[in-house]
């Protein structure tokens, strides 16, 4: 089950925020070396305020296997802020009817290559039907360099907005590597393009700004 928080419910929902917030810094400081804000084994950033919205696929533990975190880019971006050189194709950053992804991890119970595609899918697909409702014209994002191929491989609609660039310090660098930007389109083409990918069916129940999106099961055979 994927829900979707408000960053104005942190306190709410606090058990949730806590659980999210130490699994980022799992993840991107002690993992991948990141050079990120930590307060008590917490990764929380200026970000992270009451405009941002988190996705969160649950499993019947309420175990995280998967989050997201969307701002709303004409006032919170972190590729207008600090990644402005990623951007070559004369396009702003910053726009009412793009927001971004960040803080993205797909970590499911089970380590198989299906399982994968399946988290991805439950994630990506409350995330699509989330900006449709917002009626946005595109999500955008900054990856590590070496992950756009995955990206490519769940939609080819997917648009790099310039060439990879170093970070960190570059290759080599603890914490360090290459990143680049893209851009999703928000469309049923590609919500379409999730589902294929990661064999989850059609329509999936809509959900209001706030709450539950239940992907529900998933085929018994992935397609391919």
């Amino acid at each position: 089950m994927v829900i979707v928080l408000n960053g104005s419910e942190r306190r709410k929902h606090s058990d949730h925020f806590e659980r999210l917030f130490r699994l980022r810094y799992r993840v991107f400081v002690k993992q991948r070396g990141w050079s990120l804000p930590v307060v008590n084994n917490c990764e929380i950033d200026q970000y992270d305020d009451a405009d941002a919205f988190y996705f969160l696929d649950l499993d019947d533990d309420e175990n995280i296997q998967g989050t997201v975190r969307m701002t709303p880019t004409f006032k919170s971006s972190l590729l207008a802020d600090y990644f402005p050189h990623l951007v070559e194709n004369g396009q702003s950053p910053r726009s009412s009817r793009i927001y971004e992804a960040t803080r993205y991890i797909v970590l499911p119970s089970q380590k198989t290559r299906e399982a994968l595609r399946l988290a991805k899918g439950r994630l990506l697909t409350a995330l699509l039907e989330w900006c449709l409702e917002k009626r946005l014209s595109h999500l955008q994002t900054v990856i590590d360099a070496g992950t756009l191929s995955s990206f490519v491989e769940i939609t080819p609609q997917t648009m790099p907005l310039g060439l990879p660039h170093p970070y960190g310090g570059g290759r080599g660098t603890p914490g360090g590597g290459e990143c680049m930007a893209f851009r999703w389109p928000i469309s049923l083409q590609v919500l379409d393009d999730i589902r294929a990918y990661s064999g989850i069916g059609e329509p999936t129940p809509q959900f209001g700004e706030f709450g539950h999106a239940d992907i529900g099961p998933p085929p018994a055979v992935p397609r391919h």
